[in-house]
């Protein structure tokens, strides 16, 4: 697919959610063999010989293709591509997503011509960093509460909780249960895939869905967003400018969901929510007395709203566009 006069290839994880987001955006995507580092030794020198087999495919498909530039968007998955075109003297980006950058992408980033940012702190560990906020669908831009509601058949308020892609087990639980019984207000709860069928309900104002493609559509019909602290859920709230609840998972690499979220509670565009502090009890409290407060409620969305990052896809774009033509120039 051309996009501002240049095509774009993906490449991806075999096992990664981009070998079905990608096809159905239109787009073509190359697939790799891999896994992450995680785990014992076995497990690690395994994946270890992925990697180099990944390494050898993305390098055949480089000179195949022949690149003006390179971005990498983080993880393991796009490690190989990224050390690959480094290699074959290919202008090479990358863009870290969360405020304290994970191990691959501290990597990675030895390898690249500059490094994109969506948290000024992350430049602090990764070489020739430079910030442009986090890429969001213009969708989120543009979707109006009203249309949202009308769209999904939605009664307001409405408030949304959500985990992000992989969902959050002990948030979903406790969800399941706060909004278990009659609210005066309708809940939607997005599950993710693995923990759909452990939750039920018997509040009919209460719809718990596995996924959805439009989330954006949800948080412009949202009075109030329950979610879990990952950039891209950030940013896509940003977005729309919502007043939000974080619950940062406790587990992620280098606590950073705990720094992304304090990046938005510090300045006032959201509350803050421990895991260790979950339960159905205090869950429906914090977000009844969110709704029941209405000038409260409006300074958190207007503060998220100015945190939101529109032209960041543009900018990326840009730089990379640049460098290719400086590349055909060459």
């Amino acid at each position: 697919m051309s996009i501002r006069g240049a095509t774009v290839e993906f490449v991806g994880a075999e096992a990664g959610i981009e070998k079905d987001l990608v096809p159905t955006a239109g787009y073509p995507l190359h697939s790799l063999p891999l896994k992450g580092f995680s785990g014992g030794p076995v497990a690690r020198v395994s994946a270890g010989l992925l990697f180099l087999k990944a390494l050898a495919r993305c390098r055949s498909l480089i000179q195949d293709f022949r690149p003006a530039a390179v971005l990498g968007v983080g993880g393991y998955a796009s490690a190989p591509a990224v050390v690959a075109a480094s290699t074959l003297r290919v202008p090479t980006f990358l863009h870290e997503q969360n405020s304290v950058p994970g191990r691959v992408n501290r990597f990675a980033s030895r390898f690249t011509t500059e490094t994109f940012v969506s948290f000024p702190a992350a430049g602090q560990h990764l070489r020739d960093a430079a910030w442009v906020g986090m890429p969001t669908r213009r969708e989120l831009f543009t979707t109006s509460r009203d249309e949202a509601l009308e769209t999904l058949n939605l009664e307001p308020p409405v408030v949304l909780i959500f985990g992000g892609s992989g969902g959050a087990l002990k948030l979903n639980l406790a969800a399941a249960q706060a909004f278990k019984v009659s609210t005066p207000y309708t809940v939607v709860q997005i599950s993710g895939r693995r923990d759909y069928s452990r939750l039920s309900t018997n509040n009919h104002n209460h719809i718990i869905l596995e996924y959805v493609d439009d989330i954006w559509r949800y948080l412009a019909a949202a009075e109030v967003v329950v979610s879990r602290a990952g950039a891209g859920s950030l940013f896509d709230m940003a977005a729309v400018g919502r007043a939000a609840i974080l619950v940062p998972f406790p587990y992620a690499t280098g606590d950073h969901q705990l720094h992304n979220a304090r990046f938005f509670t510090e300045k006032g565009a959201a509350e803050l929510l421990m895991d260790s502090e979950v339960t159905a009890a205090t869950l429906r409290g914090r977000v009844e007395a969110l709704l029941e407060d209405d000038e409260r409620r409006e300074v958190l969305a207007g503060r998220m709203r100015g945190l939101a990052t529109p032209g960041a896809a543009d900018e990326v774009a840009t730089r990379l566009l640049r460098a290719a033509e400086r590349e055909g120039e060459g």
